[in-house]
């Protein structure tokens, strides 16, 4: 008993000092419209449908989602493509090929469908066999463009308008 009230006390106080806080006030200023520090990588849109290609592995730099399927384990490399390990020894998974996917940040797997965003379009890729791997559809203009990390909209300069023609955003450096 004397532990909850003690617990209930602590939880009062602390609603107390977190009510006084000022939350709309910060000294950092956030980054507005136009002054993003990153600048957009692009692609010609004829080039980006012929952009996946199976390739032998390769190091994992920057790694992102993590999807398991059957024994083998799929993890995105930001704005890259997919590393394909065999995890059939959980002790010792082996690297076993990478799928460059320009602008991919995401997949998901399904009767041995592999789906993945090739920045603005979504490719489906057949890995029943992956040792021949093969892609099966792309549709087009399915995802918004790639929002620079530190935005939450796209800055005036590198909206499609007002950049080269027929590019696409496929990565931030």
């Amino acid at each position: 008993m004397r532990k909850s009230v003690f617990a209930l006390a602590l939880l009062a106080v602390s609603c107390l000092f977190l009510g006084a806080c000022d939350w709309g006030s910060s000294s950092v200023e956030p980054i507005g419209p136009g002054n993003s520090s990153y600048t957009p990588i692009l692609m010609k849109r004829s080039d980006l449908e012929n952009s996946v290609k199976v390739m032998d592995k390769a190091v994992l730099r920057n790694p992102g989602k993590i999807y398991h399927y059957n024994q083998y384990i799929f993890i995105t490399e930001k704005y890259e493509g997919i590393h394909i390990l065999d995890n059939s020894d959980p002790k010792n998974p082996v690297n076993k090929s990478f799928i460059s996917i320009p602008g991919c940040v995401d997949l998901a797997v399904k009767n041995q469908v592999l789906y993945a965003d090739n920045a603005v379009d979504l490719v489906s890729l057949s890995i029943a066999d992956l040792n021949n791997i093969q892609v099966l559809s792309r549709n087009a203009n399915v995802f918004p463009e790639l929002l620079p990390p530190d935005f939450i909209s796209m800055p005036e300069k590198y909206k499609a308008e007002n950049r080269p023609e027929n590019t696409i955003i496929i990565a931030w450096k």
